[in-house]
């Protein structure tokens, strides 16, 4: 860290940035968004020189365009360079690989980032590391990654619970369920499964099938369509995010059914759904996307000045339905800049 630190007093001063989906810049209006930081609102770690390189998954899901939204409000208010992106789709796993490279090649002073595949970013990750770059894991932990500084985001299992849980006491003992989960391998989509699956073989639920759908809302409803064709008896459907949730619904409301899905991510088109009353949409797991951007900014920032942070960091998660969805989407909405 002392080489980073001396890194940074050598270099100028560098002016906001923020990159949006792909490898191209793109410009970004500079609306400022309310202060809901975690050290409320202390500025005293401010970033001066600071270059924060954040790599997620994609965004074409709007969960990661919040965690876009909560980074850049805190690299705005820290005075950070943020070059924030990602690859057009989840399963583009070697786009992923390339962006993380490229930006270690810039110099970088801390990395966050939400591994498509854990795995197979570790060659690359070790490249960071020699170079003294700092690597935080937002939303996706890196288990086999043993330089890993933080993992920031949400107890994904116990998460996955929550749903269960609700989709459980919602169709009753000796109903079916679906499960449809992002990309195979994704340690992320991996524990969300086995906590829906908790919640619902504790409420007595059998589960018909398990399906990937990539975190696609497409092949969501590829797939959905698939399992009514094979099943007639599907009584609820559980997914381990939200674009799933709104592929499985269209495939539902297309065939003329009300079977309920529950999403997992709380995104505001999902929200909205819930909150307008749907028989189909009727709930999702909400994680606190905009906050882990916001952490991992804030994180970053501590660890480029030399300070130590927590090892890991529970951003929380909490369930919405039909009760509680409109006062969730304003708050969201208000978080954002949306009217």
């Amino acid at each position: 860290m002392k080489k980073r630190l001396l890194a940074m007093l050598l270099a100028g001063a560098m002016a906001l940035s923020l990159t949006a989906c792909g490898s191209e810049p793109a410009k970004t209006d500079d609306t400022k968004t309310p202060d809901t930081s975690a050290e409320g609102g202390d500025d005293s770690a401010a970033g001066g020189d600071v270059h924060v390189g954040f790599v997620v998954k994609s965004l074409a899901d709007q969960y990661w365009v919040l965690v876009q939204a909560g980074a850049k409000e805190a690299a705005d208010r820290l005075g950070v360079k943020l070059d924030f992106i990602a690859p057009n789709s989840e399963s583009d796993v070697q786009a992923q690989v390339d962006m993380i490279q490229n930006l270690v090649g810039q110099k970088i002073d801390v990395l966050c980032l939400a591994p498509s595949s854990p795995d197979t970013v570790i060659p690359v990750l070790q490249q960071a590391d020699d170079a003294g770059i700092p690597v935080i894991a937002v939303d996706t932990d890196l288990p086999t990654f043993d330089k890993k500084v933080s993992f920031i985001g949400t107890g994904n299992e116990a998460a996955g619970k929550i749903g269960g849980d609700f989709a459980g006491k919602l169709v009753g003992e000796g109903k079916n369920a679906i499960i449809l989960r992002g990309r195979a391998g994704d340690t992320t989509h991996d524990q969300r499964e086995a906590g829906f699956k908790a919640g619902l073989e504790e409420a007595g639920v059998n589960i018909l099938e398990i399906k990937a759908a990539d975190s696609e809302a497409e092949k969501g409803m590829n797939v959905m369509q698939d399992l009514m064709n094979r099943y007639d008896n599907i009584d609820v459907v559980c997914t381990t995010a939200d674009s799933m949730a709104q592929g499985a619904e269209r495939a539902i409301t297309n065939a003329g059914k009300t079977i309920p899905v529950i999403g997992f991510d709380g995104t505001i088109p999902v929200c909205e759904i819930i909150a307008g009353g749907s028989d189909v949409m009727v709930g999702t797991v909400a994680q606190s996307p905009y906050k882990m951007g916001q952490l991992g900014v804030e994180n970053a920032v501590k660890l480029a000045k030399g300070e130590t942070i927590e090892d890991r960091i529970d951003s929380g998660a909490e369930m919405v339905s039909a009760e509680n969805a409109a006062d969730f989407v304003a708050n969201l909405k208000e978080l954002v800049g949306e009217s």
